[in-house]
Parts: structure tokens; sequence; C-alpha cells
């Protein structure tokens, strides 16, 4: 009986290590290794919509496309850190590597870990969120106004940007000189090179990223809990969760400044003195690592699964629901393939950032010492598709369909303003909106059609509830419809790029006053600078000439004006645009430099 049991014991261990060599091989199969997928990564950067069978760019490619000099990353899967990278040079003059101690500026990843330790003061009833602001202020209160007397600004709606507070971001200070303290910034006294902090329009009703709303909320915590906020932070999630590297102390101390990179400005030049200092520690001021700054997104994952020892599951579910435009309390909000996600971008002088993560343990830190957020974008989409994580798709080319190429060409109503055209040019179709450069639509099959350079499939839809017209649909499963215009309609932009500005401009007047976003001088300014971007000078002069038009006490619109002004080649109609800003606003130093830059 033994010996018999002793063979079957034996067949039945071969018999199972056999199983086992072919689960293992199958999952090594299916599921790639870590260094398998980092040199995907590594050789699939792509644009926002890529194709089956055609080439990315390599990383080191567009590092040198961009100018970047050391890039930091670290990789979530599964709810824990499985990949960390580094390359490149952290200090170009010192000729220095990055490396994983390296701590690059997080910039506005700030304020989703000032927000996280809001969060954990309001959980001990330290301080309230939804309580007067002015109430837990103490060294210096918001100024009050119409706006304020029925609604007060509360700390809620300064993490989500809806308090209707200013300033929306903050340049730093070059090192060595004299920096201000909380209450100078927030006065917009010297040294303060930012503007005093006020609220303009009603808490609650609109949302404006405001970095002075972080700094006010920054002051608040500090005021409550006696402690400046680099000590607070450090107490509350550095220390706690292993993020020992980082601070938020400024200027940066002896040990850590060697550990520092060096940023490197959009031109390409040097940040002077390798970095600027924040004292708007909340809102602009955490040196961290990409290791240690993943280390936060998981612990935002533990917290909403319910698994935090930082955090309830119930505050990070309000940390995380939407208050405004895709806004949460310190973090935005996005679906990808479906899935909520949530993260922060950050842009100081010399350094960009990227936080991502979802509730099901992906997610990612990016980290470089350069002004370049596509790279960035690109770095992203190529880790979501050598991850497998939903919604990063590749598309196979398809040769359009006849009945497509005939139903889709014409003019379809953007929003109030603006339209897309869609042409046919041979046997392919091209998409562009009103004045804008176009760009080929690449049939996908079904009749859809994707554009090269932005997520979201394009198809003719004739029995629309709302009218025939062009359906979009993008990734996150949202559609928008847009109806089709007779071929003679001239659209308002339309109007302003004929010179028949005085025609148009009681419409945009209407649009400004209605307080939507396409009336707004964000929006037109915004559009100007992607007609700059495409060099359609000008279109884009025509744009800047209308929002001095609609707010002509704006010394930023006549500053863009300015730069648009200057980029067609007229000089002299740049200078009178420039000088008008700094009447203005004297202090607004970008006019001041283009100023000198015409001179030469």
């Amino acid at each position: 009986m033994a010996k018999h049991y002793s063979g079957r014991r034996t067949l039945v261990n071969a018999v199972l290590a056999t199983i086992a060599s072919m689960l293992l091989g199958a999952s090594a199969l299916a599921a790639p290794s870590a260094t398998d997928r980092m040199a995907q990564v590594e050789r699939e950067l792509s644009g926002p919509v890529s194709f089956e069978g055609e080439p990315g760019w390599t990383l080191r490619e567009r590092m040198q496309h961009y100018g970047v000099p050391g890039l930091s990353l670290a990789i979530i899967d599964d709810g824990r850190i499985v990949a960390t990278r580094t390359y490149g040079l952290a200090d170009r003059e010192r000729d220095a590597a990055v490396t994983p101690d390296t701590l690059f500026q997080a910039a506005s990843v700030s304020k989703p870990v000032a927000a996280f330790v809001a969060m954990r003061m309001a959980e001990r009833g330290e301080i309230s969120l939804d309580s007067p602001i002015n109430t837990q202020l103490k060294r210096w209160q918001l100024p009050g106004n119409d706006f304020t007397a029925e609604h007060p600004v509360t700390l809620a709606q300064l993490l989500s940007h809806t308090g209707g507070t200013t300033v929306h971001g903050f340049q730093g200070y070059e090192n060595g000189l004299p920096l201000p303290g909380l209450v100078d910034i927030l006065e917009g006294r010297e040294p303060a090179n930012s503007a005093a902090v006020r609220v303009d329009f009603g808490p609650g009703s609109a949302w404006r990223y405001s970095g002075g709303g972080y700094t006010v909320a920054q002051m608040a915590m500090e005021d409550v809990s006696g402690l400046p906020f680099d000590r607070l932070a450090r107490r509350e999630l550095l220390a706690p969760i292993g993020m020992h590297a980082s601070s938020l102390t400024f200027p940066p101390s002896a040990s850590q400044r060697k550990h520092t990179a060096a940023g490197v400005m959009p031109d390409g030049a040097d940040v002077p003195g390798r970095y600027k200092v924040h004292p708007e520690s909340a809102a602009a001021g955490l040196w961290t690592t990409a290791p240690e700054l993943a280390r936060f997104a998981i612990e935002v994952q533990r917290a909403v699964a319910g698994d935090s020892e930082l955090l309830s599951k119930a505050s990070a579910e309000r940390m995380l629901t939407e208050v405004r435009d895709g806004y949460a309390l310190g973090f935005g909000l996005s679906v990808v393939g479906g899935e909520p996600w949530f993260g922060h971008n950050g842009w100081n002088d010399g350094f960009n950032t990227l936080m991502v993560a979802d509730r099901k343990g992906h997610g990612l830190a990016l980290m470089i010492n350069a002004n370049q957020p596509e790279f960035l974008e690109e770095i992203r989409r190529a880790v979501g598709h050598a991850y497998g994580w939903p919604g990063y798709r590749r598309y196979q080319r398809q040769a359009p369909a006849e009945a497509d190429l005939v139903a889709l060409p014409g003019r379809y109503q953007y929003n109030e303003e603006q339209i897309i055209v869609v042409e046919r040019r041979g046997d392919g179709l091209t998409f562009s909106y009103g004045g804008e450069v176009p760009v080929p639509l690449v049939a996908v099959g079904d009749g859809n059609f994707v554009r090269s350079d932005r997520e979201g499939r394009l198809r003719a839809d004739a029995k629309h509830e709302l009218g025939p017209g062009l359906s979009l649909v993008l990734d996150d499963g949202s559609s928008h419809h847009y109806l089709r215009l007779a071929d003679d309609h001239l659209a308002l932009r339309e109007q302003v790029y004929a010179g028949r500005m005085e025609t148009a401009l009681p419409a945009y007047r209407a649009l400004a006053a209605s307080g939507g976003i396409v009336g707004s001088e964000r929006y037109l300014n915004f559009q100007g600078y992607r007609l700059v971007s495409q060099e359609r000078y000008a279109e884009a002069v025509a744009v800047f000439e209308l929002v001095t038009r609609l707010f002509p006490e704006s010394a930023n619109a006549w500053d863009s004006l300015g730069e648009g002004l200057g980029r067609a080649g007229r000089r002299d109609d740049a200078r009178r645009a420039y000088r008008r800003a700094l009447e203005l606003d004297p202090g607004m130093d970008t006019a001041k430099a283009a100023l000198e830059d015409l001179r030469e």
C-alpha cells in the first residue's frame, strides 16, 4: 500500500506540476512582465488617437522633441507601485542625472494634498468645510462685499474653486529674493508679486480656478491648527504614508537642495536660480518624487475603498464627488472607458507634473523639469495601452464608404458663436472649426470617423431627435449632437473674421452678459491663442480685438492683443496694445517684457 500510495502521489505531483507549468506559461503570455510593459511604454508614445499596426514614438525621441531634460515616473497597478523609472538629467548645468530621490516641484498637485489635509482636520471636527471661512481665520479676514453678504465663502468652496475668489495662480519668487508672508500675499502688497485675493462673483454660483482661494484655505488651516502648513501636512499626510523626502518647506532646506531638479522654461532657457520659490504652499509649494506622489494616489484609492487608516470612506467619497464643472475637493474628475478617474496636473515655471488614478487600483505619477504638459499626456496614453487599462484603445484604419463621403460634408453649429466644417478632399474628409486648420478624419468602421488629434467618434446622424447633424461620442460615453446649418449661414465667428465686427458685437455682448462660458473673456482669449498656435495670425488678431471690445478694462485682453499683433508683424500696433495693458495694470510683467523686445 505504501508503495502504491507513493507512486500515486508521484503521479499526482507530476500532473500538478505539468498543469502549473502550463498555467504559468499561459499567465506569462497573458500578462507581460513589468519589464516588457515598460519596454512597450518606452517605444509606443502616441498622440490622442492611435491606430493598430502603426509605430509610435520612443520616449527618448519625445524627450528630445520637447526639450525635456529629465523625467521620473511611477506606475500604479492593482493598487501598488509596479514600476518606477528615471530618465535624463535633473540639472543640465551640473550634468546630474535624475535618480529615484530627485525632487521635482509638484506645482498645483499641491492642491489635492492640501485638500486631503483639510478633510483630515474636518473629520476630527477641528475645521468646518461648510461654515463661513472668516469664522476660522484669525490673522486676516477675507473682505466681504455684496457677493458674500448672503452667501459667505466656505472652505469647501475654496477647495472646489467655487468660492468666487480671484488670483488664478502664482509665478513664484527667484531664489534669494525677499519672500512675502501669507498676509502680504492675500493683500497683494510688497514683496508679493500677485494681486490681492478678493471675491468677485457669488460663492457657489460658478467654477473658476483660484490658487488665491487655496491660499485662503492654507491660512485657515494654519490658524486653526497653530502650525505652519509644511509641518501640518507632514503630520497629517506625508509622514504617515511614507512621503519622507517630500516637503512643503520654502525655500528647500540644505539637505533637500542637493536633490532638487533644475527647471527649464518652455523656450528652453534655464529657470534663473534653478527653480522659483513658492510660499503659497497649499496652492503650489510641494516638492516630491514620482514614487512618493504615487503613494499619495494609492492612499486616496484606499480611502475611497474604505481601507485607509487616515481618512474615512465617507470623507473620501465627498472629496471625489463633483462640485461643479468636473472638479471635486482638490481633484479634477474624468471618465475613461466608463471608469471614474481623479487627478491633477501642475505647472510651475520649469516644472510639469501629472498624477491620475482610478478607483480600481490603476494610476501613475509623472514629473519633469520642463514645461511640456503634452509630453506627459503621451506617456499616460502609452502606459494605459501597455497595461490594458479600460478606455485606452487603438483603432483600425478603414476605407471610408462612399455614402459617408457624401453624407458628412457640411457646416454644423458647434456653439453659440462657432461652427464645425467637414469637407471632402479626394477620397477622404477633413474636420475644422471655423477659421482653423483642417485635420483629416479617419474611417474606423460602421460609419464612424475619428480625428487624429482628439478622442471621440464622429458620424452623420440624419434621424437625431434634435434634427439632422453630426454626432460625437466621447470615450467617457457622453455624446454631443451638432445641427447641420445652411451652406450660406455665417456664424458669429465668421463675421468677426470677415471684418464685420460691428454686426457681431451685439450678439457677443449678449453672450458675455449671460454669464456663460462662450461669451467669457477666458473662453474667447483661449480661442485667440488656439489660432496663434496654428499660425492663423490674422484670425487670432480679429478674436483678440473682439475681446478688447467686450472687456476694454482688461489688461490681459490688451496684452493678448499685443502678442497677436506682434506675431502678425504689426509691431507698431502691438506696442500700442501693450502700452494700453500697462495703463490698466502697471505691474504686468509680460507686457513690460514684450515692449522691451519690440524696442530691439
